[in-house]
């Protein structure tokens, strides 16, 4: 697709002289697709503890809930306190991924909820105290209201695990508190995913709206040939956040002869009450497939800027950590601020624009909402853009700026 000669650029050695690839399990990077397993970080200028992106080559991925500053019985602990909430919260990611045969030293992404901007620094400071210096997550963080009225933190992780069989598979740590019936981490065998963009329900309470969202996301899994027996995460768009309960009751009849799989919320601003996205495992093929296609139901007209569903097929994909603007200007210009460095960092990983799989947008306002639509009108190829959800939030995890954006990629072939 045409860029517009106006369209700033970075320039092209201003991030490549700084990047950083640290292996954490050697690979075999002239051949990828035969390679051994490998977790990969880029660091680039990430601030220490952290990567601008992480290369997974052949691993099954722990996908784990939405994890509380909890202790076992469901009691808040260090009420008041970010820092202890901080380290609770540690300790619980520590606990559900050792309950799946991972750890902390597995960390790909980690994804951080909280009450203010500084928290986000707060964890990757703590967490990377507990790590080598090799390990270097993706971080990505977003201001939103959390289920517990008390908390001011909370987080999600993706981290390398064992393989698992070529099935989904779902583990209820017994250290963390919790629901018998819901998972705290799902694994993703390696070798396929399906990503599925957002499907918003319109009106009604946010509990009821769950049954509109789940019966488009349910007849996109059956178009694909796929059930709620493959979903490995589910993340929720809803308002307000302390109706998480209710709609952890709606969703699962739709899981009833299984735990429900991982689930994480966001507080978001929309007028839609939810709005859901799924994570699904992808059965192998043995023929050689793209690494990536995008779907789209034949009785729904593409949109030019997400598709409704990614397959991936390739054995490497690429984590990109949350991007914000270089400096605070209006909607617009941030926007191609960070999809100029996502450019950057996606050829330093062998990928492109074309090879997106899955992206995520948190914007604070009508202005950024309309700079990232713009931006990926101009930028993204529009038979080839990833599945994706776009959530208008309270906050992203830097002061002054106005959005955020994650993604997920595969090697350019």
């Amino acid at each position: 697709m045409i860029r517009p000669l106006w369209l700033p650029l970075l320039a092209a050695g201003a991030w490549a002289a700084l990047v950083s690839r640290t292996p954490a399990v050697a690979a075999d990077q002239s051949s990828p697709a035969d390679a051994e397993p490998a977790i990969e970080y880029v660091a680039l200028d990430a601030p220490a503890g952290a990567s601008r992106a992480v290369i997974v080559q052949g691993h099954a991925l722990a996908h784990t809930r939405q994890l509380l500053p909890l202790d076992r019985e469901g009691r808040l602990v260090g009420a008041g306190s970010v820092e202890t909430q901080i380290e609770r919260v540690i300790d619980n990611l520590d606990a559900v991924l050792k309950s799946a045969g991972s750890g902390l030293d597995r960390l790909v992404r980690v994804n951080v909820y909280a009450l203010a901007p500084t928290t986000a620094d707060l964890v990757r400071e703590h967490l990377s105290k507990r790590l080598n210096p090799a390990v270097r997550p993706a971080f990505t963080a977003v201001l939103t209201p959390l289920p517990h009225r008390d908390a001011l933190v909370a987080v999600d992780a993706v981290a390398v695990a064992p393989a698992s069989g070529q099935d989904a598979a779902m583990t209820r740590c017994e250290a963390v508190s919790g629901d018998q019936q819901r998972a705290d981490v799902a694994l993703l065998p390696a070798g396929g995913a399906a990503y599925i963009s957002g499907v918003p329900a319109e009106g009604g309470l946010t509990e009821s709206a769950v049954d509109g969202s789940m019966a488009g996301l349910c007849k996109m899994l059956d178009e694909l040939e796929l059930s709620t027996a493959d979903v490995v995460h589910i993340k929720v768009f809803l308002r307000p956040a302390s109706s998480a309960d209710d709609v952890l009751a709606k969703l699962k009849p739709y899981f009833a002869d299984q735990m429900t799989p991982p689930v994480a919320f966001v507080e978001w601003l929309a007028p839609p009450p939810v709005e859901i996205e799924l994570v699904a495992r992808l059965p192998r093929r043995d023929d050689a497939a793209p690494p990536v296609v995008y779907y789209n139901p034949p009785d729904v007209s593409p949109m030019q800027i997400f598709s409704r569903a990614a397959l991936v097929r390739a054995d490497r994909q690429i984590f990109t950590a949350g991007l914000f603007a270089q400096k605070p200007s209006g909607g617009q210009d941030q926007a191609l601020d960070v999809f100029d460095q996502l450019q950057t960092i996606l050829a330093q990983t062998g990928s492109d624009l074309r090879h997106l799989a899955k992206g995520t947008y948190y914007v604070c306002d009508d202005s950024s909402a309309r700079g990232m639509d713009r931006a990926r009108l101009w930028l993204y190829d529009q038979d080839r853009p990833p599945a994706a959800s776009k959530c208008m939030v309270h906050g992203v995890g830097q002061p002054n700026r106005l959005l955020t954006l994650d993604m997920i990629a595969v090697p350019a072939q």
